[in-house]
């Protein structure tokens, strides 16, 4: 692990600025391990911690450029650890809350099966691996796509790319989970309902 003082040296954190992505990944196996303990006292679970670590790396990454403006950067990322696990706590509880109404809506509470159970834990498992082996651009887009509901063109304003870049990457991160829930011999149509939000 590298020394804390070459965290602060202004030739490290330029590299980081420039896209010096072996930079950035000694930031990250750096501030990770001492991260996890205080975003899983947030999240009460070591995946989820995991999940968010990954998401404040992300926003790290986007937000290189200015990261050689910043004066503590412990501070500055264990700031940005908190929001993202705050958000992802809200967006969490939020979701289980969809799929309690969508499943008293639908009868599921009292009519679904053991299997059927397994099969959408499983889909969600799944779906949520391949998310997290993205990379950082490509999760983003699909995050803000499918968590946040925004359209491609609000995507490219908000990340400064083409419409057709963002539908691109969409199209790709789609494929990716679609060939790995194949694989795992999950069916076509519950990833279609997933989707569509109905689970």
């Amino acid at each position: 692990m590298e020394r804390p003082s070459t965290y602060t040296d202004p030739l490290f954190l330029a590299r980081i600025a420039e896209g010096d992505e072996q930079a950035f990944f000694e930031l990250f196996t750096g501030f990770s391990p001492r991260m996890r303990p205080f975003v899983r006292s947030i999240t009460r679970s070591e995946a989820d911690a995991e999940e968010v670590i990954q998401e404040t790396f992300v926003r790290v990454w986007l937000a290189r450029d200015g990261i050689t403006e910043v004066q503590d950067l412990a501070k500055w990322l264990f700031t940005i650890a908190s929001r993202e696990s705050i958000r992802y706590m809200k967006r969490k509880l939020s979701q289980e809350r969809k799929l309690a109404e969508s499943a008293r809506s639908a009868g599921l509470v009292s009519t679904a099966s053991p299997l059927e159970y397994s099969l959408v834990a499983e889909l969600r498992r799944i779906v949520g691996e391949a998310i997290r082996d993205m990379p950082p651009q490509r999760r983003l887009i699909y995050q803000l796509s499918r968590e946040e509901g925004l359209k491609p063109s609000a995507i490219a304003a908000r990340l400064s790319l083409s419409t057709g870049t963002v539908k691109n990457v969409l199209s790709r991160a789609l494929k990716e989970i679609r060939e790995k829930l194949e694989a795992a011999g999950i069916p076509l149509t519950l990833f279609i309902v997933h989707l569509l939000k109905i689970i």
